[in-house]
């Protein structure tokens, strides 16, 4: 064949194709499961009016390991919700060998529960407050600066340091956002950390996490694998700021109330204290979310589920005391931990929660307090859990 006919051939192939893509994507149909909502949490009272017990199931985390703040409205991102874990702390390790820094969790560091931090978007500014004032940690006897500070959520780059971060064996190189702001957390966490912030970088997803990369792609539903055979509609693999292993965290109300039950003595557990982006209500009951594979948001915003969350010690703080509760809220992970070890790729911890990630073209949509959620994929197992060195969490691991 000459270079004409050649072309004319190829030209059809990559036609013939896309319209088998074309009728693939049209024409498969989801499977649709429960009807969900992203709501307000309203309980009754002893008088039996109803009353907010939480006022928003949207939530962000500016900092990394840090309490964050609840949203009426949130704007997706590329690596998650805007201003999601964009910074986070380094704890300084000295020794004969030198300077190291480890990525402070807050299973491994309780006390970071009583920093709360907080977003305005209007004004670009994040705004943390230490709330530790009369606990164990109270101990600086020196500090006179105030117990809350406040700095750009966008902060300048320029002319700042850089360190390798690790989280998770997953690595990337951030900013150090400097002296002022290091001395301020190690004044209240007792030992010298440094401050850092993400910038333009971001994070590999390790495993099949993460729906666009091959190992994901390899267990997608079929007009996702499909998709990704054409350049032009293909998404590139997703990756991460420092949040943990996804870019959203769904939980719901009815896995939550079931957890509350297990607890004695009126207890209730914190929702919050499973760190979830996104609580949703009206599952057809506790852990049925399991098995979910994907959710589609009124407005058509995807978001495919792809690994159940495990849980560190984490959801036994007092947020009171940056210590583990003394109550049965202390028990939380070791009651979840009798039955619900559910994910053969990390049977030495319990699950609850899954983790989620929007699609390529997601970026700049919203998401909103009252919308409406539904199932649209449910799959037939458990997915199982994959991600290098994090599959024997609770016997080792690594950050």
């Amino acid at each position: 064949m000459d270079d004409t006919t050649t072309a004319t051939v190829s030209a059809l192939g990559l036609a013939l194709m896309s319209a088998v893509v074309y009728f693939v994507l049209s024409s498969t149909k989801p499977h649709r499961g429960d009807q969900l909502e992203i709501t307000q949490v309203s309980q009754k009272n002893r008088a039996g009016k109803s009353v907010t017990d939480r006022p928003n199931q949207l939530y962000v985390y500016p900092i990394k390991g840090i309490r964050g703040c609840p949203l009426k409205k949130a704007y997706i991102g590329p690596y998650g919700l805007i201003g999601d874990r964009t910074f986070c702390l380094q704890k300084v390790l000295r020794n004969e060998d030198g300077l190291k820094y480890d990525t402070m969790l807050i299973g491994y560091h309780l006390q970071m529960a009583l920093f709360i931090a907080s977003v305005d978007y209007e004004k670009g500014e994040v705004s943390v407050e230490w709330k530790g004032r009369g606990t164990k940690f109270d101990t600086a006897t020196d500090v006179n600066t105030p117990d809350t500070i406040r700095f750009p959520l966008k902060p300048s780059t320029e002319g700042s340091a850089t360190l390798e971060v690790s989280l998770h064996t997953s690595t990337t190189s951030a900013y150090d956002m400097g002296d002022a702001l290091a001395t301020w957390f190690a004044d209240r966490l007792g030992f010298e950390v440094r401050f850092v912030f993400i910038g333009d970088g971001s994070r590999p997803v390790l495993g099949s996490l993460a729906p666009n990369s091959p190992g994901g792609l390899r267990r997608a539903r079929l007009y996702h694998r499909a998709r990704a055979l054409l350049p032009f509609l293909a998404y590139p693999a997703e990756r991460l700021a420092f949040n943990d292993l996804a870019h959203y965290l769904v939980v719901t109300e009815e896995s939550n109330d079931q957890v509350s039950s297990r607890l004695a003595d009126d207890c209730k557990m914190d929702v919050t204290k499973f760190r979830p982006n996104i609580v949703v209500k009206g599952a057809s009951g506790p852990y049925v979310e399991d098995f979910w594979g994907e959710l589609t948001f009124s407005g058509g915003l995807q978001m495919a589920l792809t690994a159940n969350c495990y849980r560190c010690q984490s959801i036994t703080v007092d947020y009171n005391t940056g210590a583990t509760a003394t109550d049965d809220r202390g028990m939380a992970w070791k009651k979840l931990n009798k039955d619900r070890r559910v994910d053969k790729g990390a049977k030495y911890s319990p699950v609850f929660g899954r983790y989620g990630y929007c699609f390529g073209d997601a970026a700049g949509k919203t998401l909103e307090i009252g919308q409406d959620v539904a199932v649209t994929l449910v799959n037939d197992n458990r997915t199982t859990f994959d991600w290098p060195h994090l599959t024997t969490f609770g016997v080792s691991q690594k950050k």
